[in-house]
């Protein structure tokens, strides 16, 4: 006759199998003198946020070295130098701006929407336009800003030459604005200097003699009138246009 198997037995309620307990939560207080691991994540915040203090000409290895704690010499196992330090953080920048899935049916509002994005980002950094202005997209968030532009206009019909040579020219336009804008934001005056500052310059221009400056005077409220924003849609939309009216010229 077999013995029967015998059967397990449950343990008692009180000793029930738990689960795991969670991880305790264990403090590592910093030691005095201990420096921050570098990346060159680590080296390009760091530079952004030296950039927002001192601007594009007070951005420097060196500058970038001390916000860190860290050695000149070892950001240089990261980043060749300034120039590309530079490249590293409008890259960073460009990287922030929403990429849309080209789309032929709202390509206008797609590009104007990636261009307004991108003045936004260099609008909140100090001298971040002075970053990008002469450079041509290696880096790959720019590459890839450049790749979904690209192809958002050629859906609008716009010819290859019109795409490629207003590629550079919107760039430049929204850094060239950006970079404006931001130096009121900079300046010292508060918001009632700034509002003074632009009732002075209405009327100096509604002041001018009409039988000197016959056009100028007769458009001053015109010129005068429009806010930043105002200003940034009207070039951009007139761009745009211009690009469109060039692409229907250009010989297949």
């Amino acid at each position: 006759m077999t013995p029967s198997t015998p059967r397990p037995q449950s343990p008692p309620p009180t000793e029930r199998v738990l689960p795991p307990p969670p991880r305790r939560l264990a403090r590592h207080p910093e030691r005095p003198g201990r420096r921050p691991s570098l990346s060159r994540q680590a080296i390009v915040d760091a530079a952004i946020a030296v950039l927002d203090e001192s601007g594009v000409s007070g951005l420097s290895m060196r500058g970038v070295a001390q916000k860190l704690g860290a050695g000149v010499a070892s950001l240089y196992g990261h980043v060749s130098g300034r120039e590309e330090l530079l490249e590293l953080v409008f890259d960073e920048l460009v990287g922030q701006v929403p990429l849309p899935t080209p789309d032929p049916a709202c390509w206008r509002e797609q590009v104007t929407e990636m261009l307004r994005g991108l003045r936004r980002v260099l609008m909140s950094h100090r001298d971040a336009a002075l970053a990008g202005l002469g450079r041509v997209p290696t880096s790959p968030q720019t590459l890839a800003a450049a790749e979904v532009m690209v192809a958002t206009l050629r859906l609008g019909g716009l010819s290859d030459r019109v795409v490629a040579l207003g590629l550079d020219q919107l760039t430049l336009y929204v850094s060239a604005c950006a970079f404006e804008d931001s130096l009121m934001q900079q300046s010292a005056m508060d918001p009632a200097e700034v509002r003074r500052y632009f009732e002075e310059v209405h009327a100096f221009y509604e002041a001018l003699p009409s039988a000197q400056f016959p056009v100028l005077a007769s458009i001053a409220p015109e010129m005068t009138s429009a806010n930043g924003d105002e200003r940034f849609e009207f070039g951009l939309a007139a761009m745009l246009a211009g690009l469109e009216a060039m692409s229907q010229r250009t010989d297949p």
